[in-house]
């Protein structure tokens, strides 16, 4: 209530200061005390309403952008220039009245046969042996088994002058013969090829031996032959052990053109020996009959 009193002498003063009429000065009337009021209700209390603030509205940082630093390139790079496309060409759709008569165009064609040329098949032809007509003959038998034989005359030729007797030697092995012709020692190899070797054996010098042990009932050669089968591998290989002591003889001999006549007494028949090129070797065979 004293507050309420307060503020009704403070509008009044106030007033009267904002009035620029100037007025008597009259004495102010002495203020009655008023009487206390007693209140007749308890006053319900004044609320205060609170104003509700509303956020504001966060404002989002922004991001300074650093400068770049220009980098000056130390190579002018040139632009590599990409290739122009060209237009894919649109595929024309063929009409198909068009494309029915092609069809009926390409069943109703008949093509020629494929013609392929005929090769006209030649036959071969034998090839004759070269028979050369001699002029003169061989020695005893052994011109009876040239002239029963006509392919003696292109596998070994002519005889050349006439036959001598020498002084030979010969033994058998396992798988062929070993044959001393007074000088040359001819291997002759059951698979039908022979072999010439020169005769290097020195008596004294060379021994006569190796002084093996060969298989029960077989024998080392010795001297000539004994050295080229102990020299040469593939000789010993290929005829093997001596399946007899050797032999010595005589042996009546001719000479053809490209071999050679041997009729040895120890064996029974006449050996026919057909030269290579080279002279050292060749093919081998023999034939019923004597010198």
């Amino acid at each position: 209530m004293n507050r309420l009193i307060c503020c009704l002498t403070l509008i009044l003063f106030l007033c009267a200061a904002c009035d620029n009429t100037p007025q008597e000065i009259a004495d102010l009337p002495t203020v009655a005390e008023l009487p206390s009021l007693t209140p007749s209700s308890t006053l319900a209390p004044i609320e205060t309403q609170t104003e509700t603030l509303v956020p504001t509205e966060t404002l989002t940082p922004t991001i300074t952008p650093s400068e770049t630093p220009t980098v000056t390139p130390s190579v002018t790079i040139t632009d590599t220039p990409s290739p122009t496309p060209t237009n894919t060409p649109t595929e024309t759709p063929q009409p198909q009245a068009l494309r029915s008569l092609a069809e009926l165009a390409a069943l109703a064609t008949v093509l020629p046969p494929t013609y392929y040329p005929t090769i006209p098949v030649v036959a071969s032809v034998p090839t004759l042996p070269v028979t050369t007509t001699c002029l003169s003959s061989a020695s005893g038998g052994f011109n009876t088994i040239f002239i029963s034989d006509p392919s003696l005359n292109s596998q070994i030729g002519c005889p050349q002058g006439s036959a001598t007797t020498i002084t030979s030697a010969s033994q058998q092995f396992e798988r062929g013969t070993m044959i001393w012709a007074s000088g040359p020692i001819y291997v002759l190899f059951s698979d039908g090829r022979y072999q010439r070797f020169d005769d290097t054996f020195v008596a004294g010098v060379d021994p006569e031996s190796s002084f093996s042990s060969p298989p029960p009932g077989l024998l080392e050669p010795v001297r000539g032959f004994g050295k080229i089968w102990r020299n040469y591998p593939d000789v010993r290989t290929n005829i093997g052990w001596g399946n007899a002591a050797e032999v010595g003889g005589q042996t009546a001999m001719q000479r053809f053109d490209r071999g050679w006549m041997f009729d040895l007494t120890e064996r029974g028949d006449v050996l026919i020996l057909i030269e290579d090129p080279t002279g050292i070797t060749g093919t081998w065979r023999s034939a019923a009959g004597s010198f």
